[in-house]
This record gives C-alpha cells, sequence and structure tokens, in this order.
C-alpha cells in the first residue's frame, strides 16, 4: 500500500521537478519569491513619518448658515492647506501630464526615466532631468515633513534619491494611485504660504479650484517648478508663456486631446484673461474669536468643536448668520466710538435661537485688532460680573419655593450676616417701602432680591445656578455670599444668555451649538427642566411687563418692541460691567459692554446701551429688514404662554391681597387656581374715609418722611430688627458710625424697657435708639408688655 502511494507521488512531482530544473522557471520562481518578500518588506515596514504626515492639520474652511465663506483658518506658521471637496479630473491629468506622464504605469520609481535623465545629465554635463516621479516628489515631502530643516540640509545628492526612491516604493505598496496623486496635490508647496491646488487656485486666482478656467489650470499646474518665478501674481508673462508650451505639449496627445477638448483648445484671448485674472485672495476674517475658540478645540485645546460636526472635507459650516453679525459688530463699535471718552472701550454680544440652541452671532469684541482696549479678548467668554441680570433665577427659585406673585417684599434698611455685616442698597439710595414681587424684579430693586437669597439660603441657590450651567462659579460663589443676589460673582456672558433662554423655553435648558440642524437629538439627550413650566412663564410675565418696570427705568423706549420680548439688564463695579438681555419665543440676546482693563466708566451710561444693541437685534430677527437672511425672520411670532395653574385676578396694588372696598388701587396678578387669597388688611374706611394702615417691620421707613397712613405696630411680635444676633463692630475711629443703631418693631405696648450693660432705661415709639460703640461683649434685652427679645453682639477694637 505505501509503495503504491509513493509512486503515485513520484508520478505527480516528477514533472514538476524537472520543469524547475530549467533555468527560465527557476529565475521566474526566484523573482516571483524576491518580489514577494520585497513587497512584504515595503508593505509592512514602520513608515511613521507617512502617519505623521498624514495627520497634519489642515486649513479649515468655515461658512456661516447660508453658505457665505467667513474665514480659511492659517495653521500655525500662517500657512494656508485647504482640502479640496474634489479635485477636478482634469487638473489631475494636467499635473501628471506635466510631472510625471508614465505615472500610472509604474511602481513608484521609473526605469525609464530614470536611463533617460542619466544620458541627458552624462551628455549636457550638468543636471537637465531629475528623474522624479510624483510618487517620489511626495515621498520627498513626506521625509522634509518629518525633519527640520537643518536635517534636510544635511542630506543631498544619491543618497537623498535613493532614501526616496525606497520611500516611493513603500507608498506604491500601501496607497493606490489616486489616493497618491490627491495626497500629492493637495501637499504641493506653490509658495506664498499656500500649500496645495485648493490654496494655491484661491491665492493666484481668487478662485475655488473646480472653477478655473483650462489656461489657469495649465497655470497653476507650472508654478510649483519655479514658484519665484512662475508665480502669475508678480510674473504673469512668464507664467503664461510656460503654461501655454505645457499646453502645446499637452494637446498632442491624442488621448488626453480626445478626454479634454477645452484643454487642448485654448486661444489667446484665453491666456490673457488668464494673465489679467491673477490676483491675490483677500482672506475673510469674519468671527475671529468663535472661530479661534473653534480652532482651539480642533487641535486638541480647552474649547472644543460640536462632536456631531464632520471636519473630514476640511471645512465647517456655522450656525451662525453673518448678516446680523455684521449688524450687531457695527452697533458695538458705533456705540464704542461714541462714548469712548467714557472709558467705555469694548463691548461683546451674543444671540441663540431658543428652540435649536444655534448660535446665530457672536461678538467677542468692538475691535479685534485694537490691542490698545484688548480687543483679542473675547467678552463672550471673558468673566464679567453680571449684576442684576442675574435676578431672574433668584426670583424663579423663589415661586417655587412657596412666594407668589401677589406677596410683598419690604424694600427698607435692613442689615444682614452675622459676624460680617451686609447692608445692600438700591441703584437709587432710595427705599420704597412695600412692593409686590413683579415690581420688585422688574425695578430691579437689591433690597428685595437680597431678602429672597437669605431666606432661601445661599448654597440652595449656587446649586441652581451650577444647575443652569454657571460652572464658572465653582471658585467665587461661596465668597460672594449674599452680594450673589445682586451679581457680585464673575460669569461670562456665554453662560448668561444660555441660562436667561431656559424662561422663554419654559424651564428647560438645553446645551448651545454652533453647528446648524442637526441638534434634536442631542438635545433631548441633555435637556433639563430646571424651572417648571408656570415658573418660566410667571418670569416672562414679569420681565415683559413695561408698567412694572416704571419704579427704576420709567417709559424705558429701550424696551420696546412691536412684539412681545422681555428684558433684564444689570451694571457692576461702579459701571465697569453693563449688561442686557433681551428675549422673544423665538431668540435671545445678551449684550455687554465696558472694557477689560477694570476703569471705572465715566459718567452714568448706563444699561440702556446695552439694552437698545438687544432690542435692535431682537427687532433685525423677528422683523426681517429687507436683504435679511432668509429663514430667521418671523414677522408672526407668537407670544408667551400663560401659565396653565395660575388665573388672573384683581389684587390691592399696595397689599397683594383681595382688593375690600377701601383699596382705591387694584391691579391683576396671578393666583393659582381654586385660590381666593385674603381680604386685604392695609386698607381700612375710618370716618368715612380710605386709610392705609402699614405693618409694623415698615417703621423706619415709614418715619423716615412725611407719609399718609399709621402703622399697625402690633401687628408683629416684639423683635429687635438691628443688631442681629452674633453680628460684630469695629471701634476704630472713622469707621461707621460713632454710636450703634438699634430698631425694634412689633409688641402691644407704647413703650420698650431696655436692659444693656447692666443699665436699664425706656423708650418710646418708634422703637429706635442709639448705644455707645465702645469694645466689648454685649446682650441686649428688651420688654414690651408680656413679650421680650434678646441678642448678643460684639464691639472690636
Amino acid at each position: 500500500m505505501k509503495r503504491k502511494f509513493s509512486d503515485a507521488a513520484r508520478d505527480l512531482f516528477t514533472p514538476l521537478n524537472r520543469l524547475l530544473r530549467l533555468t527560465p522557471f527557476r529565475i521566474a520562481a526566484g523573482a516571483a519569491a524576491l518580489f514577494a518578500v520585497v513587497w512584504f518588506v515595503m508593505r509592512f515596514s514602520p513608515y511613521p513619518e507617512l502617519r505623521k504626515f498624514l495627520t497634519r492639520p489642515c486649513s479649515v474652511r468655515y461658512y456661516d448658515r447660508n453658505g457665505l465663506l467667513l474665514q480659511i483658518a492659517p495653521l500655525a506658521d500662517g500657512l494656508r492647506r485647504e482640502k479640496p471637496q474634489a479635485i477636478p479630473p482634469q487638473l489631475k491629468d494636467v499635473f501628471v501630464f506635466s510631472e510625471d506622464r508614465r505615472f500610472y504605469h509604474h511602481a513608484g520609481v521609473d526605469g525609464i526615466a530614470l536611463l533617460r535623465a542619466f544620458f541627458q545629465n552624462i551628455s549636457g554635463g550638468r543636471n537637465i532631468s531629475g528623474a522624479s516621479t510624483i510618487t517620489m516628489q511626495l515621498a520627498r515631502l513626506i521625509s522634509d515633513n518629518a525633519q527640520t530643516a537643518k536635517q534636510q540640509a544635511g542630506r543631498g545628492g544619491l543618497g537623498r534619491k535613493i532614501g526616496e526612491a525606497f520611500n516611493a516604493l513603500r507608498l506604491e505598496t500601501r496607497l493606490s494611485k489616486n489616493e497618491i496623486l490627491e495626497l500629492y496635490l493637495n501637499s504641493l508647496p506653490f509658495g506664498f504660504s499656500a500649500e496645495g491646488a485648493a490654496s494655491a487656485a484661491r491665492t493666484f486666482f481668487a478662485s475655488e479650484l473646480s472653477m478655473l478656467s483650462p489656461a489657469q489650470v495649465f497655470c497653476l499646474a507650472v508654478i510649483p517648478r519655479r514658484p519665484g518665478l512662475y508665480n502669475p501674481l508678480e510674473n504673469a508673462e512668464t507664467c503664461v508663456k510656460a503654461a501655454a508650451e505645457l499646453q502645446t505639449a499637452f494637446s498632442k496627445n491624442k488621448k488626453l486631446k480626445t478626454s479634454w477638448p477645452l484643454l487642448a483648445e485654448i486661444n489667446s484671448d484665453d491666456w490673457k484673461y488668464a494673465a489679467a485674472s491673477a490676483r491675490r485672495f483677500e482672506y475673510p476674517f469674519e468671527l475671529p474669536h468663535l472661530i479661534r475658540n473653534i480652532n482651539t478645540g480642533l487641535n486638541g485645546g480647552e474649547k472644543s468643536v460640536s462632536p456631531n460636526m464632520n471636519i473630514s472635507r476640511g471645512e465647517i459650516h456655522l450656525s451662525v448668520d453673518i448678516a446680523l453679525q455684521h449688524y450687531l459688530e457695527g452697533a458695538i463699535a458705533g456705540n464704542v466710538t461714541r462714548y469712548y471718552a467714557s472709558r467705555l472701550t469694548n463691548g461683546a454680544a451674543i444671540v441663540i435661537d431658543n428652540d435649536s440652541g444655534e448660535i446665530l452671532a457672536w461678538v467677542g469684541s468692538a475691535d479685534f485688532y485694537n490691542s490698545q482696549a484688548a480687543g483679542q479678548i473675547d467678552g463672550v467668554l471673558a468673566l464679567n460680573q453680571p449684576g442684576s441680570s442675574m435676578k431672574p433665577f433668584l426670583y424663579a427659585m423663589a415661586l417655587e419655593n412657596g412666594f407668589k406673585p401677589t406677596d410683598v417684599i419690604a424694600d427698607i434698611p435692613m442689615n444682614f450676616g452675622e459676624s460680617e455685616l451686609y447692608i445692600p442698597r438700591n441703584f437709587n439710595g432710595r427705599f420704597n417701602g412695600p412692593i409686590l414681587f413683579r415690581a420688585a424684579l422688574a425695578s430691579s430693586l437689591n433690597i428685595p432680591a437680597v431678602y429672597l437669597l437669605y431666606r432661601l439660603g445661599v448654597q440652595n441657590y449656587v446649586r441652581r445656578l451650577f444647575s443652569l450651567g454657571f460652572d464658572s462659579l465653582e471658585h467665587s460663589a461661596e465668597d460672594a455670599g449674599l452680594g450673589l443676589a445682586l451679581g457680585n460673582a464673575p460669569i461670562s456672558l456665554l453662560e448668561l444668555v444660555r441660562a436667561f433662554s431656559v424662561f422663554p423655553r419654559d424651564g428647560v435648558y438645553i446645551p448651545l451649538t454652533w453647528e446648524p440642524g442637526g441638534t434634536e437629538h442631542k438635545h433631548r439627550i441633555t435637556e433639563r427642566q430646571i424651572f417648571s413650566a408656570d415658573t418660566a412663564r410667571l418670569i416672562c410675565s414679569f420681565l415683559s411687563d413695561s408698567g412694572a418696570r416704571v419704579l427704576a427705568f420709567g417709559s424705558a423706549r429701550n424696551f420696546r418692541t412691536p412684539f412681545p420680548s422681555i428684558f433684564k439688564t444689570g451694571t457692576a463695579n461702579q459701571y465697569q460691567s453693563i449688561v442686557a438681555l433681551g428675549a422673544t419665543p423665538k431668540y435671545t440676546a445678551a449684550v455687554w459692554m465696558g472694557n477689560f482693563t477694570g476703569e471705572t466708566v465715566i459718567g452714568k451710561t448706563g444699561s440702556s446701551i446695552p439694552a437698545a444693541i438687544a432690542r435692535d437685534a431682537l427687532i433685525f430677527l423677528q422683523s426681517g429688514p429687507q436683504g435679511a437672511a432668509a429663514g430667521l425672520s418671523g414677522r408672526n411670532s407668537p407670544g408667551f404662554s400663560a401659565p396653565e395653574s395660575w388665573q388672573v385676578r384683581q389684587v390691592c396694588a399696595l397689599s397683594g391681597m383681595t382688593r375690600n372696598s377701601a383699596c382705591l388701587s387694584v391691579i391683576s396678578e396671578y393666583l393659582r387656581h381654586g385660590e381666593e387669597g385674603e381680604p386685604c388688611t392695609w386698607h381700612r374706611m375710618i370716618n368715612g374715609r380710605s386709610e392705609v394702615i402699614y405693618p409694623a417691620e415698615y417703621q423706619t421707613w415709614f418715619t423716615a418722611a412725611a407719609r399718609e397712613g399709621s402703622l399697625d405696630y402690633g401687628s408683629r411680635p416684639l423683635e429687635i430688627i438691628s443688631p442681629r444676633e452674633g453680628f460684630v463692630y469695629l471701634s476704630s475711629p472713622g469707621i461707621g458710625r460713632d454710636e450703634i443703631p438699634v430698631e425694634v418693631i412689633g409688641g402691644g405696648e407704647y413703650e420698650l424697657r431696655i436692659t444693656f450693660n447692666s443699665r436699664t432705661f425706656n423708650v418710646r415709639r418708634p422703637f429706635v435708639f442709639s448705644l455707645p460703640r465702645t469694645p466689648g461683649f454685649y446682650t441686649l434685652r428688651v420688654q414690651n408688655g408680656n413679650e421680650e427679645d434678646e441678642v448678643t453682639f460684639k464691639v472690636e477694637p
């Protein structure tokens, strides 16, 4: 059995052995084996230079939402290297004909061209032809990219050529011919800080690659030979002459002539146009701050591009509308020029679409190139104190913690704090007595805001602000304390406009994006309900009420729009930072003005300037002026929705309670469905006349000026209003008053008994008096009938 098998095997392999004994077959087999080994080595040997070359950054083209070019971002060294959407096939054929006519017939090294170049150089006695293929030229570009200038200078001659040939063979085993050609055309240096055919077409002819004329294509093909000699910007005639010679040879090729008849038939007028059309492209420089921020993200910095954005084609389409952008830039620059003498030297603005979170405009400063005014600082991202523009978030939180629109907040002198005394003041230095919740916010009063924060708790408010995206408060909120109610902690305009947009969006927070469209899924994942829809709608009602803001802003023409809108302003740092927020159901705008140097603005320019800019931006968007970008105008924009769980009822304009027959002034305000409210106790008919009787806490305010009405001293339990428990005073000369003011309210008796520092004395109403400011630790005890109260405080030397 074994013998039969061996005989069969011998019969099978004997002819093959005889065949291999023949010399030609031995040579062929050896060559095939050698080729396989060489291919394997070329294909799989490490080539880190190629990996580095393929990951080089490209100049990104930025377009606005309507496809208008905004910027072609230069690389770090000022070079522009664009990645075209597609390289026209006729341009590929022209470059192949010019540089490497046997490109599709060799494996990276052209032996025929090498022999031809060898004999030409020998016979000519000088270097006439280099015989470098397109693949070898690409290999040289890859090698140069990986080496320093000193290393490049140290390599040359035969050794360099051998290295290029070896790397060309490696390229051919890793990339297709088309990939090699496109990589070559996208990497070829043309001089004038232009690399790649796309950048060269734009630099020399201010044209897209696909829009080049046939004559311009040939001109482009000869520039890389000697950019200093053949560039059409400085040597148009020389460039055209060389291009014409190349075109003549090209037209003699029957196959190419048949494929590209327009390239083969170029007349003198075409060449004249090519020479005349050469002009250096003026690269646009729109949205410098926003695009710099995006580029930082593309290069691995802190700010990152939207994760859904595809930049593989070398271009990014932004949600920004350039018409709105230019409108805002002009408004900010104009007002800075007008008020420059008042040290109002800069401004910033951002506008967003409430539905999608798309950024429609981003103005970082009045003038990017104004170094004296620090114009390259991005005012949208810079941290500034927002002032009263933060109050809507505090009032919204108060509504969700038991406060109601009909509540009255006392705008009277108040002291807060313990060891650190905090005494807030209104912007006009006056006290307004009882103020309804709506008017307190709309008129932006400081004392009611601090009172609300005192009641709600600073830490609770900080947590709510973090949920609104105010991440910049992480290190400053704790130090701000109750001053946080007045916006004394710095935040960015970006954070502010994002948070303010929750109100027209029924309390829903969504992230902002500069990517147009395609954001619905992302928002569904990341949106958060910060306030209830009814709370957000109530805030919109307050901020859109022109009557409620009269106390602070009068008629406020800067808040008037021909459509429903809400506004909130804020000033801080003695007008060094002025902020205005405006919104419609569709759009939200935020404007900051001031300076980046921290100087106090001279004169009270006030928040009217940024408010007018925000208002005009909303009018621009809603009304759509002639020529405005399509798709943004909204003449029939709906108004803000009414809260669903609340109903409008008439209440007393002073107390917020249900009106009675003595209430002379009533207003309409929201009450919860099914809630009747308590009858007004502040107004009574006495001897046929309506009289106002204020609660006891208004004692100091009421007695500070001649007012109609009276005080109901017994409406409150006996309480020491000032000083508070744990207060610490300083006795140093020139610090504060020489005496400690004391105020006690409530109690049913007319006389108050005081025990202080082992001394007892009596005072009559109003219970307002002073104690000596001498160092020590003290206990103050007061008695009124059967009621008493006690506090301890300290006076430090």
